[in-house]
């Protein structure tokens, strides 16, 4: 599996996923805070989740509903702790699943920061997903985040070509 953008060895804690994107700080922070943006490239493949809610305030809550199967209801909530317009965002992470038969398990929480540095070719992105206690919770993430890091290139590739 090629994972391009994960620069931390796949499995270790922090999970480290970092790229340099043709866009302007302003432009990928809203990439990351708009809900229809984050709808287009969130997750395993673009438009995959079902809901997604953001507060984004510091204290403001978040959520990422995925669609319900026949054997649990998903989602990945969090609070935003620190948010810097065009800067930094750090936010907490837990995945919560219901199960159909009415039982919940909720992750431990993890802490995610990600900065927008400008650059020559235009903003520097790195994310650091800190605290995930499990191996194989942390390589799922790992390719998640670096899937999604080559969503946001195609969707910024999308807009140049228009």
């Amino acid at each position: 599996m090629s994972l391009p953008f994960l620069k931390s060895p796949h499995g270790s804690d922090p999970v480290i996923v970092e790229s340099t994107f043709r866009a302007s700080p302003s432009r990928l922070f809203r990439a990351w805070t708009d809900p229809a943006e984050l709808k287009a490239w969130f997750g395993q493949a673009p438009h995959s989740m079902a809901a997604i809610e953001t507060d984004v305030r510091e204290g403001g809550a978040w959520k990422f509903t995925m669609p319900p199967t026949e054997v649990s209801r998903d989602a990945l909530r969090g609070t935003y702790v620190t948010v810097e317009p065009d800067r930094r965002l750090v936010f907490t992470w837990c995945h919560e699943r219901e199960f159909a038969d009415g039982r919940v398990e909720v992750t431990p929480e993890s802490e995610v920061t990600v900065t927008f540095a400008p650059a020559e070719e235009g903003t520097f992105v790195r994310l650091t997903h800190a605290a995930i206690r499990r191996e194989d919770a942390r390589k799922g993430v790992g390719s998640g985040w670096s899937a999604s890091f080559g969503s946001i290139h195609a969707l910024l590739e999308k807009e140049a070509v228009l």
